[in-house]
């Protein structure tokens, strides 16, 4: 189950990084038919021409950035994809579930050792099963640090692109 999740969670980055290469971040040249006639002659008369993401009238998301912690609490990457970083997204999405993954996998194994470290019949069998125990166990102890601290830095990036989501990126 748990190797499926991972490649679910995997896909489902790839394709936000895909989607994010092809997509249009709304900087684009205007409509074609909506540049007068003069603008050949004065590019300055351009100043008040519509770009084509002004054109649509796509619902304005509050970017707060409270809002985008809270986005990113929940999910990693969520409040990065709310601010349209859709690479930044999807990695933090992949990274997060890799070591939520490696961290559950790990207490799987520790808590598989412990089991026959308690049930070995010798004392050398249990005391080689108890010392892999404690290895995965302190694995797994890392990998629950690494995700917090991650989680901590998704939140914090998603606060500071939240505060910076309307300044150009020039």
């Amino acid at each position: 189950m748990r190797p499926g999740l991972i490649l679910l969670l995997s896909g489902i980055a790839v394709l936000c990084f895909a989607s994010s290469l092809l997509a249009d971040d709304g900087a684009s040249a205007v409509y074609e038919s909506s540049l007068p006639e003069s603008t050949a002659a004065n590019p300055g008369s351009l100043v008040g021409v519509r770009t084509k993401f002004e054109l649509e009238e796509v619902p304005e998301l509050d970017h707060s950035p409270v809002k985008m912690v809270l986005f990113s609490a929940a999910v990693p990457g969520l409040g990065q994809a709310a601010n349209g970083r859709w690479a930044k997204a999807s990695a933090f999405l992949a990274l997060g579930a890799l070591l939520v993954s490696k961290a559950l996998v790990e207490g799987e194994r520790a808590d598989r050792y412990l089991y026959l470290s308690r049930n070995a019949t010798a004392d050398d069998e249990a005391q080689t099963y108890y010392d892999e125990y404690s290895s995965h166990y302190d694995r797994r102890d890392r990998f629950v640090w690494w995700a917090a601290a991650f989680w901590v830095y998704n939140m914090l990036d998603a606060y500071i692109d939240g505060h910076l989501f309307g300044f150009s990126r020039q």
